[in-house]
């Protein structure tokens, strides 16, 4: 594997959604078609390497999966977008975490209702089958248990505090509205943390939520907080707060999955040693973009038409 390649692991949840697209949020104990349907790809790590597949990113995912119906179509769709599933955990007796999704067409929200039977997570042994050196950027989706998470991360330090290679970048996402997650803050060198984590933690907007909590991070890492409209902005321990504005779309069609394709494409930026400022901004117009759009198909050219439509 050539470093120059860039390649990037997310290890976290694969989930299989079931996307209703509806005329309006629908009522409580009411009976109503919607106007179309589809199955797709869920979960955070899973939308993140579909992003960067879409970019043309090298990339890999690490999760685990059922062998069920529902994951064999998560399989495919992995294998459809050229990303490798060859690392991942396949499970005989378990189902594959599921979510129904309704869209509101009027506004494009998104309404969420996840069920998960207990499928394993992915374990500290699994990690330690795979020739980390393969990887430039390793990105974990935090999940509920994180315990071999945490050893994860530790066993990477240790291989760059002795290894030969240049060290492997790691990034943390901080979604759930758990206060018991701030010590995760203190794991990764880039740490993104969601409105709902900043809101759990006493922060009413992004730019109070990083000043308030970067001085839980480890030196010379950056905190990145995504504010849906508002924008994003980042720190890290002694600089400025850096901003991007947001970039919506001219109408709002889909909001799912939009703060996974700011992280991706932040990351995407900020792998290629450019600067916070630029890589928020890039993560904000490909967020931005991807509310205008059902899917993802198309969105690197749509993005790449916004930039010079701007220019």
């Amino acid at each position: 594997m050539n470093k120059k390649e860039h390649k990037v692991l997310c290890v976290g949840l694969c989930c299989l959604d079931i996307v209703m697209y509806c005329k309006s949020y629908p009522e409580e104990d009411s009976d109503q078609r919607c106007l179309d349907h589809k199955w797709q790809r869920g979960g955070n790590a899973s939308n993140n390497v579909t992003i960067f597949a879409e970019f043309g990113f090298p990339c890999e995912i690490l999760g685990t999966m059922s062998y069920d119906i529902g994951g064999q179509f998560m399989k495919k769709d992995f294998e459809e977008h050229g990303i490798s599933t060859k690392n991942c955990h396949f499970f005989e007796d378990y189902e594959s975490p599921t979510s129904t999704i309704w869209i509101n067409t009027q506004n494009g929200s998104r309404t969420i209702v996840h069920s998960n039977k207990n499928m394993p997570e992915v374990s500290f042994e699994d990690f330690t089958m795979l020739d980390v050196n393969n990887y430039t950027w390793i990105h974990f989706e935090c999940r509920p248990y994180y315990e071999d998470m945490k050893k994860m991360i530790q066993y990477i330090r240790l291989l760059n505090d002795f290894g030969d290679n240049h060290p492997i970048k790691i990034s943390v996402e901080v979604e759930k509205p758990r206060l018991e997650l701030m010590e995760i803050l203190s794991l990764g060198d880039v740490v993104f943390i969601s409105k709902d984590f900043a809101s759990a933690c006493g922060y009413s907007d992004m730019v109070s939520a990083v000043n308030g909590l970067c001085n839980k991070l480890r030196d010379e890492a950056v905190l990145i907080c995504a504010w849906g409209e508002k924008g994003a902005c980042a720190k890290t321990k002694e600089g400025p707060v850096i901003k991007s504005e947001a970039f919506p779309p001219e109408k709002m069609v889909n909001t799912l999955g939009a703060g996974d394709a700011f992280v991706a494409a932040t990351i995407i930026v900020l792998s290629r040693s450019e600067n916070v400022s630029k890589a928020i901004e890039f993560g904000c117009k490909v967020a931005g973009a991807k509310c205008g759009m059902s899917s993802t198909k198309g969105l690197a050219e749509l993005v790449f038409d916004i930039h010079i439509s701007q220019s």
